[in-house]
């Protein structure tokens, strides 16, 4: 009998949006969410799109991130300031829409493949510091793309960093807390 593949846990979920401060201030004072860990115009040591089989590393993806705990996972609020055309379009950059749901792995590139092969179609690897990933479309899976983390400590730490920066007044009822 062939076994399933192991579904890995999910991560986090982002979201475009078009203001990162106000989208922020939003989701703490209507969802409890925050404080949020923002880092401004996230570097790349490494950025490589695939387009049309072609792999190109002269891509512009300018954007600032703002992450925090929510439950048991994490959000991250995406705000694009410039972006290639043609990761623009794969990424279904929209304000309000999900840009993407995460999982950690411990073999990337195995994952990568294994997306591949069910239709999900390699959009972009990237680098920074410790952190790789792989973006593909949702393929026959989800409307949106899917970001594929290498299992390490920083990654497997962030949702307990995140909650370590709450005060007493900052909890959530998703998080079961008083």
């Amino acid at each position: 009998m062939m076994q399933a593949p192991m579904m890995q846990a999910l991560h986090h979920i982002g979201y475009w949006v078009d203001d990162l401060d106000t989208a922020m201030k939003q989701w703490h004072r209507d969802l409890g969410v925050g404080p949020f860990d923002v880092i401004e115009h996230v570097p790349f040591q490494e950025f490589v799109l695939t387009d049309g089989g072609q792999v190109r590393d002269d891509v512009v993806f300018d954007h600032s991130a703002a992450f925090a705990a929510w439950g048991p996972i994490v959000v991250e609020l995406g705000q694009v300031h410039a972006a290639d055309d043609r990761l623009a379009a794969a990424y279904r950059i929209a304000p309000g829409a999900i840009s993407h749901v995460s999982w950690v792995v411990p073999d990337l590139p195995q994952e990568s493949a294994r997306l591949a092969r069910l239709g999900c179609r390699l959009i972009n690897t990237a680098r920074t510091g410790p952190v790789s990933v792989a973006w593909h479309d949702g393929g026959p899976l989800f409307p949106h793309p899917v970001e594929v983390h290498q299992h390490n400590d920083v990654i497997a730490g962030l949702h307990a960093r995140l909650c370590a920066l709450r005060g007493p007044g900052d909890r959530s009822p998703a998080d079961g807390a008083a």
